[in-house]
């Protein structure tokens, strides 16, 4: 039993049994009640499959039992009834029951035979219970039909009247309109003989059993004052269980299992992530406040590095609260290769490694659509077919490999295949006929930047639109998504080895770490997730190449050189006169004037500003300044564009 998506499995099919006896007993009251019918049948599919993925199997017949029977009433094949009511009740209960045994660790057993087969009576339509209710029943008497008494073999032929004689004394009438050809009984005269009569109150009674005498405890038929009688109810056809001394009972049931989790609402959680948040903000105000204090009042400044502690723990613990394993983002993958690499004809190997590492809810959320985008685009355009692999002396079979890895305050989920790769020159070509570049445009573009054209909207390898692939959808949608999450992206490839589609993201959306930056006289942050390393500017290591502005790092590594006093301030950095430093990230060396230190901050989105801008969001800096957080992607794509050099 998968313990993990046990406890995911629980609270849920709690809420859902609430939820299926409250429209049970809507139906009640309201038998055509469409919507009722429509979510008290989702519950029982939805109970089905989470039982199913628990290989919960006698939980899965019930399940089917009561999904088939509300599949008709859906279907408008039967129409509710009071006794349906009673067995989709009676069946709620065995699924409570099921449940107990799954909380305290065991296989659920086989729910009560009998009601399981009046359940599947009832679903094929011949249930006597039911349709005796359905059918009309005359005002003076009501139909008898004890169809399981094991001494009758009789459908709707006897009438019973519970009546008071001429002399007050009280009898039972019987009156007979067919009779089954099997019964013992009857002559197929609508009255029957004394014989007769005396014949159906032995099997009724017993022999020796005084006649007009009601009998209670043989078939519990209930008798009401009025001068009719009721027909047996399905309550009536389950036999009760026999009565347990209270020692044996506490003996033979379960204990109770307690509670070990709690459904809160995610409206919730987020609203006390930003009240952790904001105690970050008066943690950091704090600690620059006391460190302008005299070194004296070693009070106060004990007082901060506790609170700094606090603060740091609570951080912690609310963090965790949202944090979920990356098993629930994987969970539909093996499905979609298997249904893409069958459609294509393709033989493909799918490897899920790193499902128990976890990272922030919404991301988990958000990144469903991205991972099978990437899934499938990895199997339409990275993986070769099974002669075109042996052709190549690969083997038939593919790898297709999905990781989820743990990188201190990060995490980094990969998308990696052994295809064919991606080949820059025909991105290129493609991406100039669909009109997404111009040529001019394309001979500025780096490798990388060429290589990441595949995440332009508009933009496919495909002349035709398949319905796996070709509209130029699915790939800018990733790309849109991890820079909401503020994630970056790296694709990495290699003509006829593979390519590979990393997206890192922080572990939580609620604090994000920044480096404070100078940039003359104005403040600025950066993500640090964004930064891979500081540098000292070297001039003689500027170039100019294709027309754009490089710096060369080391022997092996040349990058774009962002200059974001031409960008922010529209008056460029001046190196012979200015005080320069670097900053290399994924989109570039940014030069700023100095490098100030790092912080955590909590994001406030400017909402004011259009959607395109150079701006992730604003926090308040520990001098309690507005510092606006810039976005490494967005400035790094408006220094590519820029025509000419940013350093002079």
């Amino acid at each position: 039993m998968d313990m993990e998506i046990l406890q995911d499995f629980l609270p849920e099919a709690t809420e859902l049994l609430q939820k299926a006896q409250s429209e049970a007993l809507t139906l009640e009251k309201n038998p055509d009640d469409a919507n009722a019918i429509a979510s008290l049948f989702r519950a029982f599919h939805t109970l089905k499959g989470g039982a199913g993925f628990l290989e919960a199997t006698a939980m899965v017949d019930w399940c089917h039992h009561l999904e088939d029977l509300l599949d008709k009433v859906r279907n408008k094949s039967l129409r509710i009834t009071p006794e349906m009511v009673d067995v989709i009740l009676k069946g709620i209960d065995v699924i409570q029951g099921m449940l107990g045994a799954l909380q305290a660790g065991d296989y659920p057993t086989i729910g009560p035979e009998s009601l399981g087969k009046i359940i599947q009576e009832m679903a094929s339509g011949q249930s006597l219970v039911g349709a005796s209710k359905q059918s009309k029943i005359p005002d003076v008497a009501a139909t008898s039909t004890p169809a399981e008494h094991p001494s009758l073999n009789v459908s709707n032929t006897l009438y019973i009247e519970h009546r008071s004689r001429e002399d007050g004394s009280e009898g039972i009438y019987l009156q007979q309109q067919s009779v089954d050809s099997t019964c013992p009984v009857g002559n197929g005269e609508d009255i029957i003989t004394e014989d007769e009569f005396e014949q159906y109150l032995d099997q009724l009674y017993g022999p020796g059993q005084k006649p007009g005498d009601w009998p209670a405890t043989s078939l519990n038929l209930p008798v009401t004052e009025e001068i009719t009688v009721a027909p047996l109810t399905v309550q009536d056809q389950i036999k009760p269980v026999p009565t347990m001394s209270k020692a044996a009972a506490q003996q033979d049931s379960p204990p109770e299992v307690a509670e070990t989790t709690l459904r809160v609402d995610a409206m919730r959680l987020d609203a006390v992530m930003n009240q952790v948040g904001e105690l970050v903000l008066l943690r950091n105000r704090l600690a620059s406040a006391v460190g302008g204090l005299s070194e004296e009042n070693e009070d106060m400044a004990r007082i901060a590095r506790e609170m700094d502690l606090t603060v740091n723990d609570i951080q912690n613990t609310v963090m965790r609260l949202r944090m979920q394993p990356c098993k629930r983002l994987f969970q539909q993958l093996p499905r979609v290769v298997r249904d893409v690499s069958r459609q294509l004809g393709k033989e493909v190997k799918l490897e899920i490694v790193g499902e128990d590492v976890e990272i922030d809810k919404a991301v988990v959320d958000a990144l469903a659509g991205p991972m099978t985008h990437l899934v499938r685009n990895s199997l339409d355009h990275g993986i070769e077919g099974p002669e075109e692999r042996a052709t190549a002396g690969k083997a038939r079979t593919a790898n297709l490999r999905v990781a989820a890895i743990h990188l201190g305050d990060k995490v980094r989920i990969e998308v990696s295949d052994d295809g064919k790769g991606i080949d820059r020159q025909f991105v290129t070509q493609k991406a100039i006929d669909k009109g997404v570049i111009t040529a001019e445009q394309a001979v500025r573009l780096s490798e990388q930047e060429a290589l990441e054209l595949i995440f332009r909207p508009g933009f496919s390898t495909k002349d035709q639109a398949t319905d796996l692939s070709g509209r130029g959808v699915g790939m800018d949608v990733v790309k849109e998504t991890a820079r909401k999450l503020r994630g970056r992206l790296d694709l990495q490839t290699h003509l006829g080895q593979g390519t590979s589609i990393a997206m890192e993201f922080p572990l939580t959306l609620a604090v994000l770490p920044v480096l404070y930056l100078r940039l003359r006289r104005d403040i600025y942050a950066l993500p640090i997730s964004a930064i891979d390393s500081l540098t000292d500017m070297e001039a003689h290591r500027i170039h100019r190449l294709a027309g754009r502005v490089t710096y060369r790092v080391d022997d092996t590594q040349i990058v774009p050189l962002v200059d974001l006093g031409a960008i922010l301030q529209n008056k460029p950095m001046r190196m012979d006169s200015e005080s320069v430093e670097g900053v290399l990230t994924e989109r570039g060396l940014f030069i700023v004037s100095e490098v100030l230190g790092n912080e955590d901050s909590v994001v406030k989105p400017i909402d004011f500003l259009a959607d395109q801008n150079w701006y992730q969001g604003a926090t308040i800096s520990g001098k309690g300044g507005v510092v606006l957080i810039l976005d490494a992607g967005a400035l790094g794509a408006a220094a590519s564009l820029a025509a000419e050099g940013s350093v002079q």
